[in-house]
C-alpha cells in the first residue's frame, strides 16, 4: 500500500506487521524514481502500484532493508561500502552476523532460506556528506554506523525530513545483534541526528513521525543506557554468559524459534559487555563477568 507523506514521496507499507522481516520503505516520485530500501516481499512489486524504479538506495545490508533488490535488474543500486560485501556475498553476510564466531550455524543453516537471501547488484558507494538528486528532492548521505558499519540516513535538509533506516525510534531501541555492530558508535550515530534537528523522520518500522522528533530520539537513545543498567544490577552477583542470557536483558522474552533470539541475545549482551568493560565498569575472570 502506498501513503503519501509530503510533497512526492510516499510510504510503502508491509504485508503484515512492521516487525522483522516485515518494514517500511518508501518512494520518491521524481525525475529519477527513487525507492529508499526494499523489504523481503517476493510480491513486493505489486505494492508499487505500477510505479517505476529507477534506483534503489539501501540504508544498510539487512534483508529487511535490500530483500527485493533483485527484483529490479535495471534499477543502479547505491550502498555504503562497508555495507556491501554481505549484500553480494552469503559468506560474508554470516560473517558479519557471526553465526560461525558465536555457535549459531544451525540458526543461519534455518534463517537464511526464510530471508530469501539473493545477491544484490551495486552501482555506486555512498560516502559521508554526498549530495543525492533524484530531480527536485536533494538527499544529504549521513553515515551513521553502529547498528551496521555502512548504516547510513538520508536528509532533506529543505524540508528537515530524515530517512532514518534502521535508527527506527522503536520502543525496543536500538538493535546491534551482529559481530560487525558497535554501541559506542550507535549513541554517536543517534546524537549526530539530534543534532541534525529533523521535523520528520522516516523509520523503517514505526513509519512517519511527525512530531516530538527530539524527544524520540533522546528516549530511543536512552533504551541503551538502561539496559545497561539492567546488566549492572544483574552483575551484583558475578555470572556466566549463559546466565545472563537466561535474564534475557536485551529482548525481556523469547520469541520462536527461542534459540534464534537467544543467539541475538548473546551477539547484544557481548556487545554490551565489551562497552562496560572498556568503561572499567565490568570486569571478566574464571568464566564470569563482574561488576568492577
Amino acid at each position: 500500500m502506498l501513503e503519501h507523506i509530503v510533497d512526492n514521496i510516499y510510504q510503502v507499507s508491509p504485508g503484515k506487521n512492521t516487525i522483522f522481516p516485515y518494514s517500511f520503505c518508501f518512494y520518491i516520485d521524481d525525475e529519477i524514481k527513487t525507492l529508499i530500501d526494499t523489504p523481503i516481499f517476493p510480491d513486493f512489486v505489486k505494492h508499487l502500484e505500477g510505479r517505476k524504479v529507477d534506483r534503489i538506495i539501501n540504508t544498510h545490508f539487512h534483508r529487511d532493508h535490500c530483500g527485493s533488490n533483485y527484483i529490479f535488474p535495471e534499477a543502479e543500486i547505491f550502498a555504503h561500502a562497508e555495507d556491501i560485501p554481505p549484500m553480494q556475498s552469503i559468506e560474508s553476510f554470516s560473517l558479519y552476523y557471526g553465526f560461525e564466531k558465536y555457535g549459531g550455524s544451525e540458526i543461519a543453516a534455518a534463517l537464511l532460506p526464510k530471508i530469501n537471501w539473493q545477491p544484490s547488484h551495486i552501482n555506486g558507494e555512498l560516502k559521508e556528506g554526498e549530495i543525492i538528486s533524484s530531480g527536485k528532492i536533494n538527499l544529504k548521505v549521513i553515515h551513521t554506523p553502529g547498528h551496521t558499519p555502512g548504516h547510513c540516513v538520508l536528509f532533506w535538509e529543505e524540508k528537515g525530513l530524515l530517512f532514518a533506516g534502521d535508527i527506527d525510534l522503536t520502543s525496543f531501541g536500538p538493535w546491534y545483534g551482529n559481530d560487525v555492530s558497535d554501541i559506542d558508535l550507535t549513541i554517536k550515530s543517534i546524537e549526530k541526528i539530534i543534532d541534525l534537528k529533523p521535523e520528520i523522520i522516516l523509520s523503517g518500522h514505526r513509519g512517519t513521525i511527525k512530531e516530538n522528533t527530539e524527544k524520540e530520539l533522546k528516549k530511543y537513545l536512552d533504551k541503551i543506557y538502561l539496559k545497561e543498567e539492567r546488566i549492572l544490577k544483574a552483575l551484583d552477583t558475578p555470572k556466566t554468559l549463559e546466565e545472563l542470557i537466561e535474564l534475557k536483558i536485551v529482548y525481556g522474552r523469547f520469541k520462536k524459534p527461542e534459540n534464534l533470539y537467544a543467539f541475538f541475545e548473546k551477539v547484544s549482551l557481548l556487545n554490551h559487555l565489551k562497552r562496560l568493560i572498556k568503561l572499567n565498569l565490568v570486569t571478566y575472570h574464571e568464566g564470569k563477568y563482574h561488576k568492577a
